[in-house]
């Protein structure tokens, strides 16, 4: 499986990825300056360990340091809760630990937080842009009423994919991967899984028009690049109504800027938060 991986990463690079992967490789050099320090130089030996190590380390910087560029709040301070709330966790036992439960503990604080709004917000239609494995989408309908529909839309699989807007190298590895479609979805074979509907195509095209003021949780995972961000919060906001959830994640990720970079621009306008501990960025809707 990896061998396949690698072929068809290799193939989407000798298509036009040669300047992302030298831009990549540019970022995660300078974030290894910037980020690196005398414990971390034993994964000089183990290059993609460092990357994740310093790029986390920047990311948890940035966070405590309050230099992210969006006023902190938690859910459950952005949402009238009450006191206590009891969320679903799925998928704890992967052998391969494709969960967002490992080494790096924002991740945990993000599927947290997500399923704290299924369960605050009471959502009866949700939308998610970047289905991958399915496990945002398991925590979803895992975390929603029985009344309610989880429509996640991701590109299809098998397929040679011409995206339409800007795509970051993080992108191409991604649908260079064996994901959902082929080898299956967390939410299969599960009761809940049946809220789930499969949405396929690039969401710089997808018509959106049925969606549009039905969705009560909307949260953007696809693309990183500051196009393809901006292209789907611009269909969120088409698919929300007042009170609604917009999710991001990534936000304040090093190496994903583009996410940053858009939802900096768009706090200038509108009361967008950071969730603490984590990549989450929401804005709650309003009239």
């Amino acid at each position: 499986m990896e061998a396949d991986r690698g072929s068809a990463l290799w193939g989407l690079l000798r298509k036009g990825g040669l300047a992302k992967t030298l831009y990549a490789g540019s970022v995660a050099a300078r974030n290894v300056l910037l980020g690196a320090n005398l414990a971390s130089l034993p994964l000089v030996l183990r290059p993609r360990k460092m990357v994740e190590y310093v790029s986390e380390s920047l990311f948890l910087y940035k966070a405590m340091s309050g230099r992210r560029g969006l006023p902190e709040k938690n859910v459950y301070k952005l949402l009238p809760a009450e006191e206590h709330q009891s969320i679903v966790l799925g998928h704890l036992r992967d052998p391969l630990d494709r969960t967002f439960f490992f080494h790096i503990p924002s991740y945990a604080s993000d599927i947290v937080s997500l399923c704290l709004i299924c369960q605050i917000l009471k959502p009866k239609v949700v939308f998610e842009i970047g289905t991958a494995h399915g496990f945002s989408a398991l925590h979803f309908a895992l975390n929603t009423g029985a009344d309610a529909t989880v429509y996640t839309l991701d590109l299809p699989q098998g397929q040679e994919i011409h995206p339409k807007l800007r795509t970051t190298l993080r992108d191409l590895e991604q649908s260079a991967g064996s994901l959902g479609e082929q080898n299956g979805y967390w939410f299969d074979g599960i009761d809940a899984g049946s809220k789930v509907t499969c949405l396929f195509g690039d969401s710089a095209t997808f018509d959106f028009s049925r969606f549009h003021r039905r969705v009560d949780f909307f949260f953007i995972d696809g693309a990183h690049s500051y196009e393809y961000v901006r292209s789907d919060t611009l269909n969120a906001f088409a698919c929300c109504h007042p009170g609604s959830i917009i999710a991001w994640h990534d936000f304040g990720r090093v190496g994903v800027n583009g996410v940053s970079r858009w939802l900096l621009e768009l706090s200038k306008d509108l009361e967008i938060y950071s969730i603490p501990g984590g990549s989450l960025a929401v804005m709650l809707v309003g009239p």
